[in-house]
């Protein structure tokens, strides 16, 4: 009974399909025989022509302004994170290689979508793990697992609000629409079949070739152009999980990462308790060049001691809290040394440092320990692949000793050419950029004398929330590594039993 009512059923799907089609054939057969007649196919033929090259203007005129933002969301979104470690930035180039040289012809099938997906995911691998052999695989299940988390979390809303009855789409439909896909090929043979029937009409088939060519035109523009943005999105959202996966940021949840505090952390506040990890701010310079009275004014209140000889006796921390900065610890270090152990221990330091002050005297004619000093310390960041290199400030300090030194009526313009004391601070600026190698506007002229009042310690403060994206970068992946140096042996016996509770369990039922 029901083979009969689906039998009926497509009966009457049939003829009402020859119902709607033979009146639309016989008027384009009628049609063209009429036009053929009387002689009109040629002027129908030119006004076909011209009406469809006109649309296919005014169209790539109306869409010129849309095609031209998207290519500058795609140019902004192919920045690097300030996050990211030197070879997460390689690996980041890797990606944005394959993303512009798609080929947007080959990208027409599942397996190529998949290989194209492998591809990006090994230059990703090779590039975060170089020299390992089976670089693909150096991720753990927990990380793998948390992967497909990430991306089912953002495919389900893509596909709802994107697809049409994308929240009611079932697995089954989706699977009875890819089976039925070899309709297309079909389709194409019956319009090719079309082609040859209306040769009869060559004037009228010429006709409709010419504007098909232009229409097709059209469609293979926008297809071409669409099928390079969705495979160059695609891929770089492949890299950018791929680069979280090989990284080590899906080894961490956030709940953990936000309530991590490293060992340097815990030893320099071992009085206060602590709850997450702070910045760390790492001050350092030659002796007497007012690395102590930088921390007394940035954090507002006298904290450590100040004094002709040096007091500071290693590094010390302290503890500083201001609007606009996060919670942060300024460390002091003792003043610049050519002991090989002391360089060693600054070495050390900076790598559990995320922004670094440097600070030097501009009436110091002795500059040459500074940069032999910075020029080690730049060495030893730039050969940490597997981190971010902390920002490097330079504060230029007794800025009020320049000549003519007892002029001191500040604020200084130092573009003002007529001011003596502004050209004597911007040169000094220009000269220690230089001796330093650090770019001039990483150079910031201080003063820090409490009879005199301070000077451009606004400035300080505003140079440093202008690199705080980099020194927050460099935190997270110091957390990073130091979440994943720990092992705690507690969570091992934990897992342990755990482990035998599962066993016992299974042999028991």
């Amino acid at each position: 009974m029901k083979r009969a009512t689906r039998a009926l059923a497509y009966l009457r799907t049939a003829m009402l399909i020859i119902a709607l089609a033979l009146p639309l054939l016989s008027l384009i057969l009628l049609g063209s025989f009429w036009l053929w007649e009387n002689g009109y196919v040629l002027y129908w033929a030119t006004g076909a022509c011209l009406i469809v090259a006109s649309v296919y203007a005014v169209e790539r005129w109306l869409l010129r302004e849309t095609v031209a933002s998207a290519r500058a969301a795609a140019d902004l979104e192919e920045e690097p994170d300030a996050a990211w470690t030197v070879r997460e930035t390689a690996a980041w180039g890797a990606v944005q290689a394959i993303a512009n040289g798609i080929d947007p012809a080959k990208f027409n099938s599942r397996d190529a979508i998949l290989a194209l997906g492998a591809r990006t995911i090994d230059a990703v691998a090779r590039q975060i793990h170089p020299g390992e052999k089976d670089a693909l695989w150096k991720f753990t299940v927990p990380e793998a697992l948390a992967l497909v988390e990430r991306v089912s979390g953002e495919l389900g809303p893509f596909v709802r609000e994107n697809i049409p009855l994308g929240d009611r789409l079932t697995v089954g439909q989706v699977m009875a629409i890819y089976r039925w896909r070899s309709i297309i090929g079909v389709a194409e043979q019956a319009f090719d079949l079309w082609r040859i029937i209306r040769l009869m009409n060559p004037m009228s088939a010429i006709t409709q070739e010419m504007r098909e060519k232009v229409t097709r035109q059209i469609y293979d523009w926008g297809r071409d152009e669409l099928a390079r943005r969705m495979a160059s999105a695609y891929v770089r959202e492949v890299g950018r999980a791929a680069i979280d996966l090989y990284g080590g940021r899906m080894r961490v949840s956030p709940e953990t990462l936000e309530t991590t505090v490293t060992g340097a952390t815990l030893e320099d506040r071992a009085e206060a308790p602590v709850l997450a990890e702070p910045l760390r701010i790492l001050i350092l310079g030659q002796v007497n060049a007012g690395k102590s009275s930088l921390v007394n004014a940035l954090s507002e209140e006298i904290k450590a001691a100040v004094d002709v000889l040096p007091a500071t006796r290693g590094y010390t921390a302290y503890e500083l809290k201001r609007d606009g900065l996060p919670e942060a610890l300024l460390i002091d270090g003792p003043g610049l040394s050519a002991d090989a152990a002391a360089m060693l221990e600054l070495l050390e330091e900076a790598d559990e440092s995320d922004l670094i002050l440097w600070v030097s005297s501009a009436t110091r004619p002795d500059r040459d320990t500074d940069r032999k000093g910075l020029d080690a310390l730049r060495d030893h960041l730039a050969a940490r692949l597997e981190r971010r290199a902390p920002p490097i400030l330079i504060v230029l300090t007794h800025a009020d000793q320049l000549r003519p030194s007892q002029d001191w009526n500040p604020p200084y313009d130092l573009l003002d050419k007529e001011n003596a004391k502004a050209v004597s601070i911007g040169e000094a600026v220009q000269v220690v950029g230089a001796e330093l190698g650090a770019p001039v506007q990483s150079v910031v002229p201080v003063c820090l004398d409490e009879k005199r009042g301070h000077y451009n310690v606004d400035v300080v403060w505003a140079k440093t929330l202008d690199v705080m994206p980099e020194a927050q970068g460099a935190r997270l992946i110091r957390v990073l590594a130091a979440v994943g140096s720990q092992t705690s042996w507690l969570r091992v016996w934990s897992q342990a039993v755990n482990a035998g509770r599962v066993i016992a369990r299974t042999l028991t039922s």
